[in-house]
């Protein structure tokens, strides 16, 4: 199966190293754009710096010859070091350089084929689409816009147009998994177990992803269908092995296992144009299943000592969930401009076996509550809109104006979590952000943001629920950006 992989990982990059050496051999000349980003931000309640990653400069090149084109993306990612930084390495870099996308387009009449590490985009509605999974997400940018929280693969990539019918196909040899906080920084998000490496099971088969996605397009707007196939972007719980020395299980080691569920996702959207208003509409319908049949490897921790597998219990989780976003766009009076989305997940089914708390072993090293440790309690959704490990239900509404000849935007954006819960009438948190950017000359942009947090004390999950724990992520944010 490796070898499989890496025969598909090498056709690719071959095909993608001779199509790069025509267009660079030819006379053309590379267009440049880009922009160079200075942030500083720090917390509302003690004006203490943030300390998260963010871009500080992006730099996109295009060079065109005949039907060819090459298309690059870099980026400079910035990391504020720590007091005690250089108590650890002597390294003086505090960026990171990022090839984010490097892919060719042949284009001809009826089609257009890429190839490359690039970036997908999948969905009728602007953001949070549930089909919108050919590209893995980067947990860091998941408040931002567009693809700039979105990683790229290397895939392949077709449209095919006929008449008013668009036809895109995707297919990547390697399997794509989001960046994620590791919990090392001020980042709110936080996943609720960091596995080790060795904790992962390699994916049973071959790991390829691929789908299609149909466009129509009608008179008052359009509707597509999709497919996509795929393994999840984050791990799940795929079960528990436990580990003795020989026949003693006196002194035993639980060893967690992690996975990649199988899911399959079947999408529907759509965009009804009028002159009151823009409706658009997607609709995911997700089939998932851990697909280890077995869980049996060698003990991860100190093999020699703990020789002896005893007991193995292979979760053999199976759900079917669903996803929509419903999106509305329109002009308010004062030529405000405003946005509003619906977000809703729901588990139509869930089935596991069950995992040996108080029954045959103790599990000493999961610090779960016994009463607790049910299996459809820790089940997370690995694909579709990255804000539903933080509910269940949101609103989102964002309004715009200008003014100044456009000079100035004024913009407040707000995240409603509406999803119910126990003793809980209404809206249970929210994150709201009121920006303002001015174009001080030409290229050159100002930004002053402030964001504010508010959770729920008497949510059931107290201080774990999601809100209540970004609430420390309220802060104040100015950028100075410039364009070329």
């Amino acid at each position: 199966m490796v070898n499989r992989i890496i025969i598909s990982v090498r056709f690719y990059f071959f095909i993608h190293i001779f199509l790069c050496s025509k267009i660079l051999s030819e006379n053309s000349k590379p267009i440049f754009s880009g922009y160079l980003d200075f942030t500083y931000i720090a917390r509302q309640s003690d004006q203490s710096l943030i300390n998260i990653p963010y871009r500080m400069g992006i730099l996109n090149m295009e060079r065109e010859s005949e039907n060819l084109i090459l298309h690059s993306t870099f980026a400079l990612e910035y990391h504020v070091r720590e007091d005690s930084y250089f108590l650890s390495t002597s390294n003086p870099q505090d960026f990171i350089l990022d090839m984010r996308e490097l892919y060719l387009t042949y284009r001809s009449d009826f089609y257009e084929f890429r190839i490359g590490k690039q970036i997908h985009s999948w969905g009728s509605v602007d953001e949070n689409s549930p089909i919108d999974n050919a590209s893995s997400l980067d947990y860091y940018y998941m408040f931002f816009g567009g693809t700039d929280r979105k990683m790229a693969t290397l895939s392949g990539s077709l449209d095919y147009y006929f008449g008013n019918l668009k036809i895109n196909t995707v297919f990547s040899p390697l399997h794509s998994t989001n960046r994620i906080p590791l919990g090392d920084d001020d980042f709110p998000v936080e996943l609720p177990v960091y596995p080790d490496a060795k904790e992962i099971l390699p994916i049973p088969s071959k790991p390829y992803e691929a789908g299609i996605h149909g466009t129509y397009s009608l008179g008052f707007g359009d509707i597509s269908l999709s497919y996509f196939s795929g393994y999840d972007r984050t791990f799940n719980l795929s079960g528990v092995n436990v580990y003795g020395r020989g026949s003693d299980i006196s002194f035993p080691y639980v060893d967690i296992v992690y996975g990649y569920r199988k899911t399959n996702v079947l999408g529907l959207g759509g965009v009804l144009l009028s002159d009151w208003f823009t409706l658009r509409f997607d609709v995911g319908y997700f089939s998932t299943e851990d697909k280890n049949k077995t869980i049996d490897r060698p003990s991860s921790f100190n093999a020699t000592f703990y020789d002896s597998l005893h007991f193995s219990y292979p979760l053999h989780e199976k759900s079917v969930y669903q996803q929509a976003t419903l999106q509305i766009e329109t002009e308010l009076p004062f030529d405000i401009n405003l946005s509003a989305q619906y977000f809703s997940h729901d588990t139509l089914s869930y089935s596991s076996d069950s995992l040996p708390v108080d029954q045959e072993i103790n599990i000493p090293n999961l610090q779960i509550d016994p009463e607790n440790m049910t299996p459809s309690n820790f089940f997370t959704p690995g694909m579709g809109v990255p804000i539903a490990i933080l509910t269940k239900s949101a609103i989102f509404v964002i309004m715009d104006k200008k003014f100044f000849d456009n000079r100035l935007k004024a913009s407040l954006t707000s995240m409603l979590d509406i999803a119910e819960y126990p003793s809980i009438s209404g809206v249970s948190g929210s994150l709201t952000e009121l920006k303002l950017e001015y174009s001080i000359i030409q290229n050159l942009n100002g930004l002053f943001g402030i964001t504010t947090v508010n959770g729920n004390n008497s949510h059931p999950d107290k201080e774990l629920y999601p809100f209540n724990k970004m609430e420390d992520f309220s802060h104040i944010r100015f950028e100075l950006k410039y364009f070329f």
